[in-house]
């Protein structure tokens, strides 16, 4: 389940279930997309080619993500997507990738579930004040401290978790989420 824009996610692999955790948690994520469709030419025959995700960000960019095992990646999947992007081009995506479990690191995947499980929370009244804190406290800021600069305590903490994926907090590449990650707060006010 998806969260933060209330649909379900569809996935046929534990593989494409971590991508698609990963990209719903992403700040710059409007819409996820699964199995999407899309007709192309090869060989002089009509074929098609089914997407796992398309990615559609706040930009509105969109991205077309093939999700496969390094080892099923092979050259017949290159030119699929080669044909697609000359002959469809960016009426389906403006960019087309292949992503593997090499893509993503362990601590990107488990950052995402936690991300995920609690924004299922549901709690805008917590998030509402963790982010009205946060415009007071400094640009970086210790996960754990926020529970107690709302009062929240844990509810506090999972409310700041959740936020990642508006873009309220950061997580600097390689950082596990715990009470100890030391987060980039996007929405202080200028103090250091």
């Amino acid at each position: 389940m998806d969260p933060y824009r209330r649909r379900e996610v569809w996935f046929e692999s534990s593989l494409e279930e971590s991508v698609a955790v990963w990209l719903l948690t992403r700040p710059d994520t409007r819409e996820v997309r699964e199995q999407q469709k899309v007709a192309y030419r090869c060989n002089g025959r009509e074929r098609f080619h089914y997407f796992d995700y398309v990615l559609t960000r706040l930009s509105g960019h969109r991205t077309a993500y093939a999700v496969k095992y390094r080892n099923d990646v092979d050259d017949e999947l290159r030119e699929t997507l080669r044909l697609v992007a000359e002959q469809v081009g960016d009426r389906f995506a403006d960019e087309y990738r292949i992503i593997t479990e090499k893509d993503l690191t362990c601590t990107q995947i488990e950052n995402a579930r936690d991300i995920l499980s609690y924004g299922s929370d549901f709690d805008a009244e917590g998030c509402a004040s963790v982010a009205e804190a946060l415009t007071t406290l400094p640009r970086y800021v210790r996960l754990g401290a926020l529970g107690s600069a709302t009062g929240l305590g844990e509810r506090g903490y999972r409310a700041a978790v959740s936020l990642v994926q508006a873009g309220a907090l950061a997580v600097p590449a390689g950082v596990r989420l715990g009470p100890e990650a030391i987060l980039e707060n996007r929405l202080s006010g200028g103090h250091r």
